[in-house]
C-alpha cells in the first residue's frame, strides 16, 4: 500500500486552484507595477512638455497638427 493519498477531495482541489490563480494574478500585478516604475523614467511629464512649448522648440508641423480638428 502506498504511503501517499490517491484521492484529492473537491475542496482541496478548489483551494489549490485558488492558490494557483491567486499567485498568477499577484505575479502579473507585481510585474505591471515594476514595469510602470521602470518606464516612468523615460516618460515626459507635463512640466517638461510645457517648458518645451514655452521655449519655442516646437516645429511648425507640430503646431499645425495641433490646430487641425481631430476626426
Amino acid at each position: 500500500m502506498p504511503g501517499f493519498p490517491l484521492y484529492i477531495d473537491p475542496t482541496a482541489a478548489g483551494l489549490g486552484l485558488q492558490f494557483l490563480l491567486g499567485g498568477i494574478v499577484g505575479g502579473l500585478v507585481a510585474i505591471k507595477l515594476f514595469w510602470g516604475r521602470v518606464f516612468s523614467v523615460f516618460r515626459r511629464t507635463r512640466q517638461d512638455a510645457e517648458e518645451t512649448s514655452a521655449t519655442g522648440e516646437e516645429t511648425g508641423e507640430a503646431a499645425e497638427e495641433e490646430a487641425l480638428p481631430h476626426r
